[in-house]
């Protein structure tokens, strides 16, 4: 985790401390894990994607390096400290903030004109939500994505992996060892009809 600047760092950790159930972690990602996740978009597939719960926008700066000049991101992010963050630390025509959860999703989809998505990542603290909420997130990302487009997530446990499965299918697990603490990234693809 060298990349990130120790004040973001400490700005992360006071914000996790003051709301762990919507943040879900007491560190930024790393540079490995940003890596992990975004290394399962590919560029030339990626019009759309949608980047859920991305805090302070660690993960968000890699996608954005990844993506091609005309692709549009996406971000739902429920906490309000850290939507500020993001306004004040991005200023790139792709990217559209949207303060909401992402059980809203749809109707932000509508308003946008965007009629599939591409790609989900994911920093949702899943293992922290009511069981009703995760299903509903992930199933309407399921609904939202076109056919070969991948959800992507990360978790610190592979306890959900048996949901995953339930609503998407098959799904690859990336072991990620530099990081505190080591996490896993899933990819789900989904199926064609």
């Amino acid at each position: 985790m060298g990349h990130i600047p120790l004040h973001r760092r400490f700005h992360f950790l006071r914000e996790s401390i003051r709301d762990l159930r919507s943040t879900g972690s007491v560190a930024p990602s790393s540079r490995f894990l940003c890596r992990a996740m975004v290394s399962k978009i590919d560029p030339d597939q990626a019009n759309v994607v949608v980047e859920l719960g991305p805090g302070d926008g660690v993960i968000t700066r890699f996608l954005l390096e990844r993506m091609r000049p005309d692709t549009r991101l996406l971000l739902f992010e429920v906490n309000h400290v850290f939507v500020k963050k993001i306004r004040a630390a991005f200023d790139d025509p792709r990217l559209t903030i949207i303060h909401d959860s992402a059980e809203n999703m749809g109707a932000h989809f509508r308003e946008q004109g965007i009629e599939t998505v591409d790609y989900f990542v994911s920093a949702i603290p899943f293992m922290s939500l009511p069981e009703s909420l995760i299903a509903r997130i992930t199933c309407r990302c399921n609904d939202w994505l076109r056919a070969g487009g991948r959800f992507i997530q990360f978790h610190y446990s592979p306890l959900l992996l048996p949901f995953y499965r339930r609503v998407f299918g098959p799904v690859a697990v990336e072991w990620v060892p530099f990081n505190i603490p080591p996490a896993i990234v899933i990819s789900c693809e989904k199926r064609s009809l």
